[in-house]
């Protein structure tokens, strides 16, 4: 189609230095064919949104949805789709011992989660550009706890049955993994509370991930048991302490209760999505060449890894730090989750008691109309 010139437009629309009009314009040109008239509405429209950044938002929007087709939805599976199939074969014949269950688990749901999350309807309310940045580093915490995984088992080669035969386990974990990367993503319901959310709620990952590094000894993971509890209430506390502080922080400049508290619930969630994460990379992190050779020569270790026929006592103890990492994240979500319905629980009884009671009519009174 042709799109609309600059020049065509009445003088009482946006200047002709508008960006954001030119911007749509180029797109508009570049469209199909049959969707003239609905780019041409777009850029009507376009003239009555009033303020720089407004203008741009909205033509960003209308250029994407310009340019991606509305039955783009079986495009995109079958790319995804491939995509995952590609990244299965590569990782089997690559990292044989990371087992047939984990190659396919993990790009096989994430594409899965990927594909729900691209076709999806838009969320009602856009994040802004910082809680985009903190949406973008979400999400590559999540992604970093099976890639680390992964190359801690590329590290060491050698047969072990120990993920093939704990295969619930593995799809479990990567289901886990990859429900947190779809809400990441999505910010259904109370994630995407306001256009900020997750700013507080990635601070308290990178507090959580931060304390669990400079806790652990140099080499491996600490065995003091005051050290253990300590790293756990950090990781309990520090997504509560995101969700109060912001809920009191709005409250001070608004003043209203049930949206504040709305607003740290929702800080509350993303730290237990974020804070799980963040202490597995942080535990993988730990795990030295160094800590993994250290237990290879420990007869304990290497009578289990015998009897479980690992060819290799160094890759089964690699394999063995690799899963109790996914163990501390899926004992993290879940006892996040636990403090996240607790805080949601208060939400709705403070948004029930907030809420004006009925009046009472008196006997005869009839209701107003």
């Amino acid at each position: 189609m042709t799109g609309l010139a600059p020049g065509g437009r009445k003088s009482s629309g946006p200047s002709s230095g508008d960006l954001a009009r030119r911007f749509l314009v180029l797109v508009a040109a570049r469209t199909p064919a049959g969707r003239g008239e609905w780019s041409q509405a777009m850029l009507a429209e376009l003239d009555q949104v009033a303020g720089y950044r407004n203008r741009w938002r909205f033509a960003v929007s209308a250029a994407r949805a310009a340019l991606v087709p509305p039955d783009c939805g079986r495009f995109i599976r079958f790319a995804l789709a491939a995509l995952a199939v590609t990244a299965a074969i590569a990782l089997h014949v690559l990292v044989p011992q990371a087992g047939l269950v984990l190659a396919v688990a993990v790009p096989g749901l994430t594409a899965m989660c990927a594909w729900i999350a691209l076709t999806g309807p838009v969320a009602a309310h856009q994040a802004s550009a910082a809680g985009r940045v903190a949406q973008a580093a979400a999400a590559a915490l999540i992604v970093a706890c099976p890639v680390l995984a992964i190359r801690q088992i590329a590290e060491y080669p050698g047969h072990v049955r120990g993920l093939q035969d704990a295969a619930a386990v593995v799809v479990f974990t990567c289901a886990e993994l990859a429900a947190s990367l779809l809400l990441v993503l999505r910010r259904p319901g109370v994630l995407g509370a306001g256009r900020h959310s997750g700013l507080a709620g990635l601070a308290a990952a990178v507090v959580t991930g931060s304390v669990f590094l400079v806790q652990q000894p140099p080499g491996g993971q600490s065995d003091n048991p005051v050290v253990t509890t300590a790293l756990v209430a950090t990781a309990l506390c520090a997504p509560v302490v995101a969700g109060v502080l912001t809920a009191i922080t709005q409250l001070a400049g608004s003043g209203t209760f049930v949206p504040c508290l709305r607003a740290g619930v929702s800080e509350v969630l993303w730290g237990a999505l974020l804070t799980s994460p963040a202490a597995t990379i942080a535990f993988l992190l730990t795990t030295s060449h160094r800590a993994i050779a250290a237990e290879a020569a420990e007869p304990v270790f290497i009578a289990e890894a015998h009897q479980q026929g690992a060819a290799s006592v160094l890759a089964w103890v690699a394999q063995d730090d690799a899963g109790g990492a996914l163990a501390v994240f899926t004992a993290l979500t879940l006892a996040g989750m636990l403090v996240f319905l607790l805080s949601y629980g208060a939400l709705r009884l403070a948004a029930e008691l907030s809420r004006p009671a009925p009046a009472v009519l008196a006997v005869g009174e009839r209701p107003p109309a």
